[in-house]
């Protein structure tokens, strides 16, 4: 049953309806008489559609419309209206009306009328709501939905799907299923899935290709179905990764656990003999030490000794027991390096193996000895280190011979091999060079004995010289120094490095090491990097865009000239200046809510606010930001302002056009009046020539009226449109085939200028065109070119014709201008047609040598014509699709 609400304020009327509706047993009637009781009503109860009057006592029912649009906008609404007021109509359908039916004629077909309306309307608004219910469901289903053809292309597809395969919902417009399936036919894409036409269903594991190029595996509901036009295959997507990936650790986990369950039986079969391999080894390490040269010990993390092996004695003289709680200190001889004490213990904090470290130790008979010490922690059972356990070996020292220099310190020697940057050795007194190892040999392109004749301030630069002999001069503290120098190496060529240098006693004896660390390649990235960062400061500088860092409340840390120049300002100091001293007050809210939840999103944001200028002016600008990992924010922008006064204008030449409607209507009404008139003359059945002269009178309003209905048409569409660009010689062309005008006559270059215009472009070319036929009188020849001049581009159409003359070339432009004639009233559209994108036009010719028409099309408004690209459409289903679809194009 559907319950209907009418509102009229005529009371016979009402119960007149609510019987003829009635009686088709369908339908309900509640009847009120005033728009104030049909509120009341409908927040009562439940309607499914409303029917109102026009004419009503405090509130007419366009102003109900609007308040019921505001409460319930979809409900059914029809408008019951009188005749000939199709201004009402119009307003009611601008305003939401589904749609209206005019009073009078035969009640009985009427009413008629108004319930089959009434049934129609109830129907599509319950089809409407099911199918955006259905449609909002399917587009943010969680799973993915598709619909392909069978040449494979993709006629529907939800989010869901597309971010399941990483792409944004236009880019996978343009796919097909061969290209997230792998392997799939082109020619027979459903040929993978077997005999799926005659099943009509299957469920079937894939693997699909996303945007990067990884595989996703998937399960595939499909369905097919033959119904339509063509075959189609729905298919529900599901990942199933998530699935894939736990039978694999459930499978991994049951082998583990296998695995586990034979590694306990053998761990267990391990701790039995474990004892026995226990007792073998102290047995080993007791030999080993009793026959070992060298001298093990161990200590605690401080350094005083807990165990030593006899071999003691013979390195240092002391007794196995006489160790037992001395310090490594004690041990180390006055000749040593002040340091060594502290180096050791500095290496044992540290509680990590160490080799080779060298310390200078006192014989019980008060001689010295050099050895090399090699350490291990010693950890607990809970894995703590609770000391060292070592071998300590003697050093045979050559140090204070007076053949040191000449040869290699075999003290040390074999340490300095295992380094991988190159090493001097430099007599502290001197300067000479006594030592190097092979890196320092292949760094230098020497060999050792020229190494060993040369000084050490020899090896680097005239700038570096002086300071290397400063350090070695007699005297000289035993300071460590690092800084950056150059090697001169025996080809000449200079190789920067960073050199470390320490002053040590070994022995008695002040030596000064080197070690140099080659940073060619540094310096190489380093000046790569300069070279890089120097393009992007000239691409900053010289970019025609605004480019900008901002931190993340907005203020500007650097802004490049571009920008400077566009909001009028120069930042003196980074953070002078932030977004919110120059954007409009109105703006500034939204633009800190931009700028606050940036850091949420994953990739750039576009958004447009106004700007001030110093002078007050303002401009728009269109934003493109995004957020760093360091959270300053990078942006670039640019004008955008005289793209908003294009919008303005075309909004502008809408509500001027849409006046112009009305003008015309008007027109119209009284030339009704005018034929009413003479009809009403006719039913006095009058003689001639009355009779022929009221005929012609009828037949000359009718064809006014006629002409005023098209000029009408042409002016609610004119502005409605959006511009595009035209390529000029290609509509004239085109136009003077229409008008069959012979070839001989026309003449148009091609030239490289395309304007844009709205697109009634077509009806100026055709106006002007018709006049130049029809006014021409001797036309033989009509011409277009185009010519680039300061101001703009002027685009000429000119003929050989009589000319129009001096007096009317402003007059031709008028809406009433020519009537009679019934062509050069046209120019007036033209010219609205063409003001709506800023075009203007003017006639130019010499009256007696032709007409000449110039459109002068403003700077901005023309191009360089380019070949564009056709993209293909992706449609989605008949009974899916809907206008406001964004999934598909």
């Amino acid at each position: 049953m559907i319950s209907l609400l009418y509102v009229d304020d005529e009371p016979a009327l009402l119960d007149l309806c609510r019987l003829f509706l009635e009686r088709e047993g369908d339908i309900s009637v509640v009847t009120v008489s005033s728009a104030g009781e049909a509120f009341t009503r409908i927040a009562a109860g439940k309607f499914d559609a409303i029917i109102s009057d026009y004419q009503m006592p405090e509130v007419d029912g366009i102003s109900f419309l609007r308040r019921i649009r505001e409460m319930y906008p979809d409900m059914p609404f029809l408008l019951f209206t009188g005749r000939g007021r199709e201004e009402v109509v119009i307003d009611a359908i601008n305003n939401g009306a589904d749609s209206y039916i005019q009073k009078g004629g035969d009640p009985r077909s009427q009413f008629k009328e108004l319930s089959h309306l009434v049934r129609q309307i109830v129907r599509r608004r319950k089809a409407e709501t099911e199918l955006r219910l259905m449609k909002f469901s399917v587009d943010h289903a969680s799973e993915g939905i598709l619909w392909m053809r069978p040449d494979g292309s993709i006629s529907y597809y939800n989010d869901a799907v597309c971010a399941m395969l990483g792409y944004e919902p236009d880019e996978f417009a343009g796919l097909t299923v061969s290209d997230i399936r792998p392997g799939m036919s082109r020619n027979n894409p459903y040929s993978a899935w077997g005999d799926l036409p005659d099943k009509k269903s299957a469920i079937i594991e894939e693997i699909l290709v996303k945007k990067d190029h990884s595989f996703l595996p998937v399960e595939l509901v499909l369905n097919y179905t033959g119904q339509g036009p063509e075959s189609l295959v729905f298919a529900f997507v599901r990942d199933i990764s998530e699935r894939r990936r736990s039978e694999r650790e459930l499978k991994n986990a049951i082998h583990q656990l296998m695995s586990t369950e034979d590694g306990l039986q053998r761990q267990i079969e391990e701790i039995k003999k474990s004892d026995d391999v226990i007792r073998a080894i102290g047995q080993r390490y007791q030999l080993l030490s009793e026959e070992t040269d060298s001298w093990i010990w161990e200590c605690t993390l401080d350094g005083r000794f807990t165990n030593s092996n006899p071999q003691v004695e013979e390195i240092l003289g002391f007794g196995q027991g006489d160790l037992i709680g001395k310090t490594f200190g004690d041990l180390l001889s006055t000749e040593g390096t002040p340091d060594a004490e502290r180096d050791l213990i500095a290496t044992l904090v540290k509680k990590e193996a160490f080799r080779s470290h060298s310390l200078s130790m006192k014989h019980r008979n008060g001689s010295t000895c050099l050895v090399e010490l090699t350490g291990t922690p010693l950890l607990s059972q809970d894995g703590a280190v609770t000391g060292f356990f070592g071998i300590a070996r003697p050093v045979s020292c050559e140090l204070n011979s007076p053949d040191a220099r000449g040869g290699h310190v075999q003290s040390y020697g074999s340490l300095l091999e295992k380094f991988n940057d190159a090493i001097f050795v430099a007599d502290g007194q001197t300067g000479m060079l006594i030592d190097a190892n092979q890196k320092a040999l292949a760094l230098t392109g020497r060999t050792l004995a020229e190494i060993l004749s040369l000084k050490e301030s020899a090896l680097f630069v005239d700038g570096d010289r002086n300071r290397t002999e400063s350090e070695n001069s007699p005297g000289t503290d035993p300071v460590t120094g690092v800084y950056e120098s150059a090697i001169l190496t025996r080809s000449g060529t200079l190789v920067p490095v960073i050199v470390c240098t320490r002053m040590v006693d070994l022995g008695g004896r002040h030596l000064r090491i080197g070690i140099c660390h080659d940073i060619s390649d540094i310096r190489a990235i380093s000046s790569s990097l300069q070279e890089k960062n120097g393009e992007l400061d000239r691409f900053f500088q010289t970019g025609p865009d605004l480019l900008c860092v901002m931190d993340a409340r907005g203020r500007f840390l650097r802004l490049n000239p571009a920008g400077e120049m566009l909001v009028g300002r120069e930042i003196p100091d980074q953070g002078a200046l932030s977004m919110d001293d120059i954007i409009h007050q109105d703006d500034r809210a939204a633009t800190r809510s931009i700028l606050r939840n940036l850091g949420r999103r994953e990739k750039a944001i576009t958004f447009t606010n106004r700007v001030i200028l110093p002078d007050g002016s303002c401009r728009w600008i269109e934003w493109r930001a995004s957020l760093s990992g360091r959270k300053l924010v990078y942006a670039a922008a640019r004008d955008q302002t005289e793209r908003k006064k294009i919008e303005r204008a075309v909004a502008l030449a809408n509500r001027k056009l849409n006046l112009l409607t009305d003008i015309t209507r008007h027109n119209i009404r009284n030339k009704l009046v005018v034929l009413t008139g003479y009809f009403d003359m006719f039913r006095d059945h009058p003689g001639e020539p009355y009779f022929s002269m009221y005929l012609e009178k009828i037949a000359d309003t009718v064809l006014e009226i006629s002409e005023q209905v098209e000029h009408t048409s042409l002016f609610q569409s004119l502005g409605m449109a959006a511009p595009l660009w035209v390529d000029t010689h290609d509509l004239f062309t085109q136009v003077c085939e229409k008008h069959e005008i012979p070839s001989g006559y026309v003449q148009s270059t091609p030239d490289k200028f395309e304007i844009f215009a709205d697109p009634l472009i077509e009806r100026v070319f055709s106006i002007l065109a018709d006049n130049a036929m029809v006014h021409g009188t001797t036309l033989t020849e009509i011409r277009r070119s185009s010519l680039e001049t300061p101001d703009g581009l002027v685009v000429v159409i000119e003929d050989n014709g009589i000319g129009i003359p001096q007096g009317d070339k402003e007059k031709i432009f008028e809406k009433d201008w020519g009537k009679s004639s019934g062509h050069f009233h046209s120019l007036f559209l033209a010219r609205e047609i063409l003001s709506i994108t800023g075009i203007s036009i003017r006639e130019t010719g010499k009256a007696g040598k032709g007409s000449r028409f110039e459109l002068l099309v403003p700077r901005g408004m023309y191009q360089v014509s380019e070949p564009k690209d056709a993209k293909r459409a992706v449609l989605s289903p008949d009974f899916i699709n809907h206008p406001n679809h964004n999934h598909t194009i």
